[in-house]
């Protein structure tokens, strides 16, 4: 990784919050005695409104009560700038996302140098229950005084971070689909549900075709390469359902990893969802399963991506460089609960 890695907070004075009201800065202590400095809250501005701004107005109260300050980012101009003071100023204990798995990307792709943390607020919130981080404010605010943090890896496909997965074919066309949908005429990201993606799932098994996938291995040697319809790069295990894609995947190993799905077709989808469901797929042949640094994709038509349940362009034909996905080792601090298990986790100082 060619950046600076994260770094931890330490302690400077508080100061006023010109976005929110609310004030400023953090830094680390014991789970037994008051922190002091601020706290930056990068909150969902589409999900801010009612219980979301409540969920805000909560978290900074609870922080309040554990000595710690806190600043509300709602914009993405004003997360960038407070991604910028966080960095420059030694009290900042952590950065938090208020919001969905979508907020956590926002906040990881600003590449924060000092710790984060989650108050989940979507619909899957994928990456906050893998870290058994609660929805409630007040456990999130014990977890940020705790400072309890681990290091972990990231994925970055074409200069775009992701924390959970890439999804390449069926999947992102089922993702874009839906993303569409929410946006409509307004331009403004509605909020959704599960129910929400009934509709893109059947119109693309009608309309989607399936294209060949050429998936390359490029780290580590010796390059394989795989012919499929859908593939997967997964930094952690979740995915949407709980579906066990990837279970082996771990977010401290230094790699990433690939499923590729070999048959094309709404009926092969089906039968590899029911195998995916039952524990099964990764055993059965023209499925592969590779743990990887580096990957890439082509195909010769046009191909959809997401990454962490968000559209993230095509992969197009013809191009000089292929699509692809490596491995940031150690790439982001993150607050976890004293309930998750890590070997490695310390408390920031």
């Amino acid at each position: 990784m060619d950046e600076e890695g994260p770094r931890p907070a330490s302690a400077e004075n508080a100061s006023n919050d010109p976005v929110s009201g609310a004030t400023t800065l953090v830094s680390s202590i014991g789970a037994d005695s008051k922190a002091s400095g601020w706290v930056g809250l990068i909150a969902n501005a589409n999900s801010g409104v009612g219980a979301g701004r409540d969920r805000v107005a909560r978290l900074v109260q609870a922080l309040k009560r554990k000595g710690l300050e806190a600043r509300v980012a709602w914009s993405p101009a004003d997360r960038r700038l407070m991604v910028e003071q966080a960095e420059q100023s030694p009290s900042c204990r952590c950065l938090v996302a208020v919001g969905g798995d979508g907020t956590v990307s926002a906040l990881i792709n600003e590449k924060p140098r000092v710790p984060i943390c989650v108050l989940p607020a979507g619909t899957e919130n994928l990456f906050a229950r893998h870290f058994g981080l609660s929805r409630h404010p007040e456990e999130a605010a014990e977890t940020i005084a705790l400072g309890r943090v681990i290091t972990l890896d990231l994925g970055e496909a074409d200069g775009q971070r992701f924390a959970l997965m890439a999804g390449i074919g069926f999947d992102a066309e089922v993702v874009t689909r839906h993303h569409l949908a929410r946006i409509g005429h307004s331009q403004r990201v509605r909020p959704t549900s599960r129910v929400a993606y009934v509709e893109p799932v059947l119109r693309a098994s009608f309309e989607y075709e399936f294209p060949t996938l050429t998936v390359r291995v490029e780290d580590p040697e010796p390059p394989e390469v795989f012919s499929g319809s859908i593939a997967f790069v997964f930094n952690l295990p979740s995915y949407a359902l709980g579906l066990p894609i990837a279970p082996t995947a771990r977010e401290d190993d230094g790699l990433l990893d690939l499923v590729v799905f070999r048959d094309p077709g709404p009926l092969a989808a089906l039968h590899y969802l029911w195998l995916i469901f039952r524990g099964l797929h990764l055993d059965r042949p023209g499925v592969w399963h590779r743990r990887v640094r580096r990957v890439s994709v082509s195909s010769d038509v046009a191909v959809p991506v997401q990454l962490d349940g968000d559209p993230s362009g095509k992969i197009h034909p013809r191009t000089p460089t292929p699509w692809a996905a490596r491995v940031l080792p150690r790439a982001v601090s993150l607050l976890v609960p004293e309930r998750y298990s890590s070997t490695s986790a310390r408390l920031i100082s």
